[in-house]
């Protein structure tokens, strides 16, 4: 079942198989593309990519939660771990401004409360 083959994937993701998972939830879109773990699927390709340091796919992937999926709970998420890849990658203003976006779009979101707390963080630094 779609459920299943997402919950594999999501296992293959947390046994730290970056890769492998990455690839596991870019086939399950692409057999289940209306499916509601759609948007999931989508947001933990970005985090495998994350997994593997590679920034510049973890954003293009998260992006295209944001922009495929605006309204799931997701998106919200997704933004939040684009200012990390952000900030992995060393452009702090554009994490900031990130993290801006994320409490203006997505206010009384768990991740509007995070992106809240990591501008409190950086503004003590």
């Amino acid at each position: 079942s779609p459920e299943q083959e997402y919950a594999a994937a999501l296992a293959t993701y947390r046994a730290r198989e970056h890769g492998q998972a990455v690839l596991d939830f870019i086939d399950f879109i692409a057999k289940y593309p209306k499916h509601p773990l759609a948007a999931n699927a989508q947001y933990w390709i970005g985090m495998g990519y994350s997994g593997q340091r590679d920034y510049k796919n973890a954003i293009a992937a998260h992006q295209k939660v944001i922009a495929t999926w605006p309204t799931d709970p997701k998106a919200a998420d997704a933004m939040l771990s684009i200012a990390s890849s952000q900030e992995a990658m060393g452009d702090k203003a554009a994490a900031q401004k990130t993290l801006q976006n994320v409490m203006a779009k997505y206010p009384g979101t768990p991740a509007a409360a995070n992106a809240k707390l990591r501008l409190a963080q950086a503004a003590k630094r």
